[in-house]
């Protein structure tokens, strides 16, 4: 067989513990499908699925997947919008983009497919009331301090990771 498993063979399903966590967003941003087809919500907008996983190996929870759905609508544009400003990209995106733009353009969301892949920011998560979901609330830039977290020692690794996005390709 070409792939072989493994005898205590790990998933990494895990929720993430409440507060704040260093994640690494994925590739692959595309529409939320069942069975190959695109998902809309009960009003009718389309329903994209942003992989994210916390990449913090101090952390307990580290490579718990913590991917969310935007909803094309006005509070899916704030979402990628707060991403953006987090990962460092969101003055690109307006000379790129200028005037009054939607980021779900065809043109605009291929963009944003390729530059969110990949990047890290911070994301405080809060596990939703009936404890099924862990719900994301906030987004900061890799160097936000949150005042209800204490601050880590860096590890040159971590450094590394929390250097400003490179914006080549304009």
């Amino acid at each position: 067989m070409k792939v072989k498993g493994s005898e205590v063979g790990e998933w990494g399903f895990k929720k993430p513990n409440d507060g704040w966590h260093i994640v690494q967003m994925g590739e692959g941003i595309d529409f939320l499908k069942k069975d190959g087809a695109p998902l809309k919500n009960d009003k009718g907008n389309d329903l994209y699925k942003f992989p994210a996983k916390i990449n913090d190996e101090t952390a307990d929870d580290h490579g718990a997947d913590i991917g969310f759905v935007v909803a094309a609508t006005p509070f899916g544009e704030k979402q990628i919008a707060d991403i953006l400003v987090a990962i460092g990209e969101a003055e690109n995106f307006d000379k790129a983009f200028p005037g009054d733009r939607s980021y779900f353009e065809n043109e605009i969301f291929s963009k944003v497919k390729i530059k969110v892949a990949n990047k890290m920011l911070k994301m405080k998560t809060e596990l939703s009331k009936d404890g099924k979901y862990a719900n994301i609330v906030s987004t900061a830039p890799m160097s936000y301090q949150p005042k209800d977290a204490p601050a880590k020692a860096s590890s040159p690794a971590a450094a590394a990771k929390s250097a400003p996005p490179a914006t080549e390709g304009w």
